[in-house]
């Protein structure tokens, strides 16, 4: 993730083209990080809603000239199997950035109800191919490949670590983030960029 000074943050988010909004998304990963503990997410779509809102925030406050959706339609298919979480789109309609979320809530906490257990799908067993983890980290490339975005970024927020052991995808990286949970539990993220780019802590 870029790592921006406060100073530097504002005058780079207000560069045009596609770092405009690349460095957003990624400035609103940085705080989410930074706040984690603040919130109490249940499912992906909490997660998804609360970096929404701070990029909305953010747009608004340097008056750019972007707009943000979710769950927007990227692929030829089935409304929600071929739609991106979140995007950020320019005033030419064109997509600069999209994004897919997965999260896992820790199997410690004891408001989640522990048959729902594993949420996530990592993807890579034969009766897991085309869903979970595994299969956002490919389908951002799709997304870039067939001109539907510039930039596209695959986030998977493992809250306790159940899925820490796992190696990392091509493609990908595991980011252990100091901050913890409301609860107190120790947060990751498996992250990936396409086009490749540098992946920071």
């Amino acid at each position: 993730m870029h790592n921006l000074s406060s100073q530097g943050r504002e005058h780079s988010l207000l560069e045009v083209d596609v770092y405009t909004a690349t460095s957003l998304l990624e400035e609103s990963l940085e705080w989410l990080r930074e706040d984690y503990d603040e919130f109490i997410f249940h499912v992906e779509r909490d997660v998804v809603w609360t970096v929404q809102m701070h990029l909305v925030k953010k747009i608004k406050e340097l008056n750019l000239p972007l707009r943000v959706y979710n769950d927007y339609p990227m692929l030829p298919g089935s409304r929600r199997a071929r739609s991106a979480d979140l995007v950020i789109v320019n005033q030419a309609d064109e997509v600069e950035v999209a994004a897919e979320f997965k999260y896992e809530p820790s199997h410690q906490r004891t408001d989640i109800q522990r048959q729902k257990l594993p949420v996530v799908f990592w993807g890579t067993s034969p009766s897991e191919i085309g869903q979970g983890v595994a299969h956002d980290v490919q389908r951002i490339k799709e997304f870039v490949e067939v001109g539907k975005t510039k930039t596209a970024y695959a986030i998977f927020v493992d809250e306790g670590g159940y899925f820490r052991h796992r190696e990392q995808l091509p493609g990908s990286r595991w980011i252990d983030w100091e901050t913890r949970s409301a609860e107190g539990h120790k947060v990751s993220i498996l992250w990936a960029r396409w086009p490749a780019g540098e992946i920071r802590n």
